[in-house]
């Protein structure tokens, strides 16, 4: 049964008249625990009698557990939380920027209050804070899962953060659309760009590809038969398969080691030397804190592995590219490398959507012509945008849409419903008239513009 103790206050190292009371209650292992700091001998028992019924309820958390600092927390979190090292990497920086300066040494228990997180989330966010609003909520879901976690453990009684919904920034701050394309748009955009790199973009528009499973694509997934029956008639289609294990193209930045840095210092010390051999002015560059990690692997989830089904025109056009491709990818580069998405962004995607200006003919250069903006701020995302937004136009039925995309069908209808041959054809059939209406509408744009034919 709980009780309480007198504790006299020292000063000097003398014991003094005045004195506080400590709770002791008995704890599940028989050991007796200790609380102290009440200034009466009644909250003192009180307290102790609430620890013990709690224990009797099976609804007890040790205080030691409460009291745990924060960072502490975080690094038993971490190894039960094994990540890809893209998401371990992005954890790293909102927990050294946001979360571990602000609670590493906090008790978990205080840090677990939904009014101090709001606080914090206003003071870090613009126009108060230096950090971006998308950051500081990217931070505060972090948080979410770590007290989710200690609570899982036992550390908390619940975590006060699920559920609730904390505006960051003050104002309401607003996600831009993400752009999508009209099928002239994408025939314009793929005429500009020509070769692998307007097929790569055109096929995802027509496919709906992650980036990465589109970039990491084998030749020997390409265009595989399948044969289905409609009306007791052969149907026969092409699919893209995404392998479940090699599937999609990772592009993780993971910390340099040591041994890393100093073979990039080595590297920066032998540019240097040869700058300065060839009288070539040269600055040393900053070392980098990350490297980018390039491999096959898995992709996002089981429902992404899956067969995507190929309109006639992009089989057509497909088949010709992987019969002349000497690599074993087909939408690496010329030279048979993996493409990086922002590598592939700003050299091809950006000039064909956003526009460039005309260089003028040169000696030693033959120059460009300008090119007028397409679809400004189009994307390879923003091409899987594109091919959802036609299945949902073109009424394609929600298993097939689902399945195409690879997305997780969550509620109870995704576990009853199926794909047909029918929805198959229908989608094939729609995709293969917006090709054809893409080409007829930007001819005839070329026909209303100054000098057009």
């Amino acid at each position: 049964m709980a009780y309480a103790e007198k504790v006299y206050k020292v000063r000097n190292g003398k014991q003094t008249k005045q004195y506080t009371w400590k709770a002791k209650y008995k704890k599940p292992d028989g050991r007796y625990g200790s609380e102290s700091g009440f200034p009466t001998k009644a909250l003192a028992e009180q307290w102790g009698g609430q620890q013990e019924a709690a224990i009797r309820a099976g609804t007890w958390i040790d205080p030691d557990k409460l009291n745990t600092p924060f960072g502490e927390w975080v690094e038993i979190w971490k190894t039960a939380n094994k990540k890809r090292p893209r998401t371990q990497s992005g954890r790293a920086y909102l927990l050294a920027k946001l979360l571990l300066p602000e609670w590493e040494h906090t008790p978990l228990m205080q840090v677990n209050n939904v009014f101090t997180v709001k606080s914090w989330a206003t003071r870090m966010a613009k126009p108060h804070g230096k950090h971006d609003p998308d950051t500081v909520a990217q931070a505060r879901s972090l948080l979410s899962s770590i007290l989710s976690g200690a609570e899982d453990a036992g550390y908390i009684p619940a975590n006060k953060l699920y559920g609730r919904r904390i505006l960051v920034g003050g104002d309401h701050h607003e996600e831009e659309e993400e752009v999508w394309a009209q099928p002239d748009e994408v025939y314009r955009m793929n005429q500009r760009m020509s070769g692998v790199h307007g097929l790569m973009m055109t096929a995802d528009c027509y496919l709906g590809f992650r980036w990465g499973e589109l970039a990491g694509l084998h030749r020997d997934n390409c265009l595989l038969k399948r044969e289905d029956k409609i009306d007791g008639r052969p149907f026969v289609r092409h699919v893209i398969r995404v392998d479940p294990k090699v599937g999609s193209l990772h592009e993780d930045p993971v910390e340099l080691d040591e041994e890393s840095l100093a073979a990039w210092e080595a590297a920066e010390d032998a540019r240097l030397r040869k700058c300065i051999e060839k009288g070539w002015k040269a600055n040393r560059r900053k070392a980098p804190a990350n490297k980018l990690h390039v491999y096959l692997g898995p992709p996002k989830n089981k429902y992404s592995a899956r067969e995507v089904d190929v309109p006639e025109f992009l089989v057509r056009r497909l088949s010709e590219h992987i019969e002349a491709w000497p690599h074993a990818y087909p939408f690496s580069t010329p030279k048979g490398t993996f493409w990086l998405r922002g590598n592939f962004t700003s050299r091809h995607l950006r000039p064909a959507a956003d526009g460039r200006e005309a260089i003028p003919r040169k000696r030693g250069y033959a120059g460009r012509d300008a090119w007028e903006s397409v679809l400004p701020g189009f994307t390879m995302r923003g091409a899987r945008h594109t091919h959802d937004t036609w299945m949902k136009d073109d009424g394609v039925d929600r298993a097939l849409r689902f399945l195409t995309m690879g997305w997780v069908p969550k509620d109870i209808e995704g576990t009853y419903e199926h794909v047909t041959p029918e929805m198959r054809r229908h989608r094939l059939q729609c995709l293969e008239a917006r090709w054809e209406r893409g080409k007829r509408v930007a001819a005839e744009r070329v026909g209303r513009e100054p000098g057009g034919s």
